[in-house]
């Protein structure tokens, strides 16, 4: 009932901005040109009252491990007592730095991959998962997030020396720290990282299903989308158990992949999903299905997907009507936030705040999340905007 109640309000969004613009502009004077900029008719507010900084927001598609900052790294490299891995970092920025990317997507996505890798070398045991997740969800809460969805790799957990169980309770603790303080919620995906190999993800999906938690809500596949196949992968997900499934499909590899992972897993929730943009009837296909692409504009850039931001299909989707949520993917390595991918959706590709109000409600709609704290979710975001 929140949810449908939820619906009603976006519906009525034009008015309460507009009416809010109206007493902004004062109260029996007539609006000058610059303020009628403000309502044209197709919904694209050249400029809002409410601030897109302060407006609440979701980040449905984030890596945990992407999230470890430079500072971070360098933090648990000192406690650990390990040397921070050779070139990680360029000397003249303090940024990560890819060091076989040899300008192609193709070496971009190596390059990201491998400094992702040595990045997460000098995690070591369950403190240091802990410090992370809280250290992701206090930054994020301070930009006004209200919900992230987590990715997690119990593989990489285990390169730190942690049992599936282990992590899980890491991760579970670091969130409930920083709930206490900031209100944020979260949730998280297991996931398994195809170029690590079949066994592996059977390896993983035993785990998920030998140890279930609550904060654990969904699964999912990452990493080199050109290794293997969803229906090599598909035993893992049926041991596994979890219904609540996104992949990551149609980034790196061809449209094909994404009608693959819709047929094979069944999912609706894509991360990326971008080349049904230029597949016609795949689009189409997608649409009926009511598909939700996750979309991440910093990481699709810095991967060298497109061009150019004029490129990006985010705005050809969000004009279709694809129910379009924002992730900040690996942040840390994008330079990016959430709070920047809203800003970029809204001067970049022009999407007004009631549109993006429209994407934070999204969001909250196809999270993997009990009914109850959904319903609480969109009970806030409402509190925030209106």
């Amino acid at each position: 009932p929140t949810s449908r109640f939820a619906l009603d309000i976006v519906l009525q969004l034009d008015d309460i901005l507009r009416f809010s613009l109206i007493q902004h502009a004062g109260t029996g004077r007539d609006m000058d040109n610059s303020q009628q900029q403000f309502f044209p008719e197709n919904d694209r507010h050249n400029s809002t009252i409410v601030d897109v900084k302060n407006m609440p927001k979701v980040d449905l598609h984030v890596h945990l491990e992407g999230t470890i900052t430079p500072d971070m790294v360098q933090k648990l490299a000192n406690k650990n007592g390990i040397d921070v891995p050779y070139k990680l970092f360029d000397e003249r920025t303090t940024n990560f730095q890819w060091i076989n990317d040899d300008n192609t997507p193709a070496g971009a996505l190596r390059g990201f991959l491998q400094a992702y890798d040595l990045a997460t070398s000098v995690l070591r045991g369950a403190a240091d998962y802990e410090m992370i997740t809280y250290d992701f969800l206090v930054r994020c809460a301070k930009e006004g997030c209200i919900y992230a969805e987590i990715i997690i790799s119990p593989d990489h957990g285990k390169m730190a020396g942690l049992s599936y169980s282990e992590m899980v309770a890491a991760v579970a603790s670091g969130y409930e720290r920083a709930r206490c303080e900031t209100g944020i919620e979260a949730r998280f995906i297991s996931t398994f990282v195809r170029q690590f190999g079949i066994d592996a993800a059977l390896a993983v999906a035993r785990d998920i299903h030998a140890n279930p938690h609550p904060l654990v809500t969904g699964l999912g596949l990452a990493g080199d989308e050109n290794f293997g196949t969803f229906q090599d992968f598909k035993p893992a997900f049926d041991i596994a158990g979890l219904k609540s499934i996104s992949v990551h499909a149609g980034e790196a590899a061809g449209s094909e992949s994404i009608r693959a992972a819709r047929d094979f897993l069944g999912v609706r929730r894509f991360g990326h999903m971008l080349q049904a943009a230029y597949d016609g009837d795949l689009l189409q296909e997608q649409l009926a299905l009511n598909a939700i692409p996750e979309i991440c504009v910093s990481s699709n850039m810095a991967l060298r997907i497109f061009s150019s931001l004029t490129d990006h299909p985010f705005r050809k989707f969000v004009d279709l009507g694809l129910k379009v949520v924002l992730g900040s993917d690996d942040p840390s390595f994008f330079r990016t936030s959430i709070g920047k991918e809203y800003e970029i959706a809204h001067s970049e590709f022009g999407l007004s705040v009631t549109q993006l109000f429209r994407i934070t409600c999204n969001a909250i709609e196809e999270a993997f999340l009990d009914d109850e704290t959904r319903s609480q979710l969109m009970a806030t975001a409402i509190s925030r905007f209106v």
